[in-house]
């Protein structure tokens, strides 16, 4: 079992199948199996947690951008109604 083999069963089945295939394993495994299991299973929900993290970031900033220049065209129409108004 390897990371790979982990990380194929968090992206089938998520924590739930994670805890499923340990307690599996710690039923019959060895304590130094189930202890490197254990390590490589949480490295997977890390990174997988990490990943999520970075696009929820991305995301964020580009609504902040999206934010920005949607101010920057409502001023410019602002200034722009307001010089074709007739005095």
């Amino acid at each position: 079992m390897d990371y790979e083999f982990w990380n194929d069963i968090h992206a089938r089945g998520g924590i739930p199948a994670v805890k499923s295939a340990l307690e599996e394993l710690a039923e019959r495994g060895s304590p130094e199996d189930v202890d490197t299991a254990m390590d490589l299973a949480c490295q997977v929900i890390a990174d997988d947690t990490a990943r999520i993290q970075a696009r929820a970031d991305q995301a964020e900033a580009r609504l902040q951008m999206l934010t920005d220049e949607a101010r920057e065209v409502e001023r410019q129409v602002d200034r722009h109604a307001g010089r074709a108004e007739p005095e």
